[in-house]
C-alpha cells in the first residue's frame, strides 16, 4: 500500500530536526502518496524521490511534492545518481525486497558514508494491490530481531510490536568546525565559514538559534537550534556582559558543542566573529582525542577587569578577582587552583570531555547565577569555565590562536608579546589561526580575499 503506518510520525519529524541538517539533500526511496514531504515539507530540506509505480506518481502528485522524481526501481538505477544523495528514506520498502536485495541496497549506502532511515511493519503478509505487484511482501517475517539479525548496521529509534523505525548507526566525521549565531550575526557566520573553507577541508556545523536560515557554503551543515533566547535587534560591537539575554545566548555554547560531537570525533569550535587564517587546521593538532577536558585557547589577560572590578595584585589578592564569587558558590580554591586564564572563543575537543560541556552547562544554569550574572559569571560562559578547570586543576591548553582586528604584516618574535590594550601577538606565525571581533562585513569581505591571495 503507498501509505504508512501513521504512529511515531511527529517523533520522526523532531529527529529529523534534531540530527539532520536543514540543507540536508534527501532521497526517499518507494515514496508511494508522499507521506515523508508531507511530514517534512517547509523546515527546509531538499528532497527528491524514487516510486517504481508509475500511476502514484501522478494520484499522489508526487512532482509537486518533490524536486525531482525517479521512475524506476531503485536497484536499477546508476550508482552514480543512487550515491549522490545525502540521506536516504527507506519508509516501508525493506519488506517489498528480497533480504539479498536489501542487504545490498544498505550496504552500498554504507560504503558510500551515506545515513538512512527505515521504516518497517512487522510480520505483516501481503500480496499484489490494485494491480501494483510492486506491493507484494518478499520479508513477510521482519520482526525486531530478525532485524537487527539480518541488518547488523541498524538501531532502533522506534517501535512496538507492529512497526519499527531504525536507523544506521552513525559513521562520524573524525574532525569538524563548530560555529553558532542568531539571525543578527547570519552575515558575519556566513563569511566565517567562507573563510574557513578556503584553506579547510573539514566539514563545518552552524548552529542557528531559533532560525531555519540556512548558510550555503560547500561542507556546511546548517542546524537550527531552539532554545530560550531573544533574538538580538542588531549586534552590537562589544558585548554587553550584564545583559541577561545576551548571557543565555551565551551558555548555549557548551549544549551545542556537545551537540555537534554526534557527527565528529573531534569538534574545534570557533566564534563567530572570526577569519580564518592559512593555518587553522592545526587547531586540531594541539589537542589529543584522548584527554578528558577541552583545551581552550590562552588569554590574553591572566586577570580580566571590567566596570572596575577584577585584577588581583598578587596570589594572595584572589579574592578581588572577577571569579571570586562564583568561586565560593562552587567551592572552589582559587588560590591553589589558578593558573592561566583562558578563553572560550576558540576550543577543541573530544568524546572524553562531554562530561566537561555537561558540567559547564549545568553550572552555568545555576539558578544564583541565572539571577545575578552580573556578579558570579563577568564574562559570562568564560567565567564558569576557567572555575570549573581550577576545580579539577586542569592546566594545560592551546597557545594563544588568534589577534583581535584583522592586522596585516604582524612580526613573530617566537614568544608572545603585547601591542596594545587586547592586542597580543601569537608567538609564532603558525600559531595565528583567527582574526577575530571585527564586525564590519565590507572589511571582512577583503581581508578573506587579501589572506586568499
Amino acid at each position: 500500500m503507498p501509505t504508512s503506518y501513521p504512529i511515531y510520525k511527529d517523533s520522526v519529524r523532531n529527529w529529523f530536526l534534531q540530527n539532520v541538517p536543514l540543507d540536508t539533500l534527501i532521497l526517499d526511496v518507494g515514496a508511494g502518496c508522499g507521506t515523508y514531504s508531507d511530514l517534512l515539507r517547509g523546515y527546509g530540506y531538499k528532497m527528491d524521490a524514487v516510486e517504481i509505480w508509475e500511476p502514484y506518481i501522478n494520484q499522489y502528485g508526487l512532482k509537486n511534492k518533490y524536486g525531482w522524481v525517479y521512475e524506476e526501481n531503485v536497484l536499477k538505477m546508476p550508482l552514480d545518481v543512487l550515491g549522490a544523495y545525502d540521506f536516504y528514506i527507506l519508509g516501508d520498502v525493506l519488506e517489498h525486497l528480497s533480504v539479498e536485495d536489501a542487504q545490498w541496497l544498505m550496504n552500498f549506502l554504507k560504503i558510500k558514508g551515506k545515513q538512512y532511515l527505515v521504516a518497517v511493519p512487522y510480520v505483516m503478509e501481503q500480496g499484489e494491490y490494485e494491480g501494483n505487484v510492486h506491493e507484494t511482501h518478499l520479508q513477510p517475517d521482519l520482526t525486531p530481531e530478525i532485524m537487527l539479525e539480518r541488518y547488523h548496521d541498524l538501531e532502533l529509534l522506534y517501535g512496538n510490536n507492529f512497526y519499527g523505525y531504525y536507523t544506521n548507526k552513525k559513521q562520524k566525521h573524525e574532525k569538524a568546525y563548530v560555529l553558532y549565531a542568531d539571525d543578527s550575526y547570519y552575515d558575519l557566520v556566513d563569511a566565517c565559514c567562507r573563510s574557513i573553507r578556503n584553506f579547510s577541508d573539514y566539514p563545518i556545523y552552524v548552529y542557528m538559534l531559533n532560525s531555519s536560515q540556512k548558510v550555503k557554503v560547500d561542507n556546511t551543515y546548517t542546524q537550527r537550534w531552539d532554545c530560550d533566547v531573544i533574538h538580538l535587534k542588531k549586534r552590537n560591537d562589544y558585548i554587553v556582559r550584564e545583559d541577561k539575554q545576551i548571557y543565555k545566548l551565551l551558555i548555549e555554547r557548551p549544549k551545542i558543542v556537545k551537540d555537534a560531537l554526534k557527527y565528529a570525533e573531534v569538534v574545534a569550535y570557533v566564534d563567530t566573529d572570526s577569519v580564518a587564517s592559512p593555518y587553522v587546521d592545526r587547531i586540531f593538532d594541539y589537542y589529543n582525542g584522548a584527554d578528558i577536558y577541552p583545551f581552550f585557547t590562552a588569554g590574553i589577560y591572566d586577570y580580566l577587569i571590567i566596570n572596575g572590578r577584577g585584577g588581583a595584585a598578587s596570589r594572595d589578592e584572589m579574592h578581588t578577582t572577577l571569579e571570586y564569587e562564583a568561586c565560593k558558590l562552587f567551592d572552589v580554591d582559587q588560590k591553589e587552583s589558578r593558573q592561566n586564564y583562558r578563553q572560550t572563543g576558540y576550543f577543541v575537543c573530544g568524546q572524553k570531555s562531554i562530561w566537561f560541556l555537561d558540567e559547564w552547562a549545568w553550572m552555568c544554569n545555576h539558578p544564583r547565577i541565572l539571577e545575578d550574572n552580573a556578579k558570579y559569571a563577568s564574562f559570562n560562559e568564560e567565567s564558569i569555565m576557567n572555575i570549573l578547570r581550577w576545580k579539577y586543576r586542569f592546566h594545560r591548553g592551546m597557545p594563544l590562536v588568534y589577534v583581535n582586528g584583522l592586522r596585516k604584516g604582524l612580526e613573530f618574535k617566537g614568544y608572545e608579546y603585547f601591542m596594545g590594550e587586547w592586542f597580543k601577538v601569537p608567538a609564532q606565525k603558525d600559531d595565528l589561526l583567527f582574526y577575530h571581533g571585527e564586525k564590519d562585513i565590507n572589511k571582512i569581505n577583503e581581508f578573506i580575499e587579501y589572506l586568499k591571495l
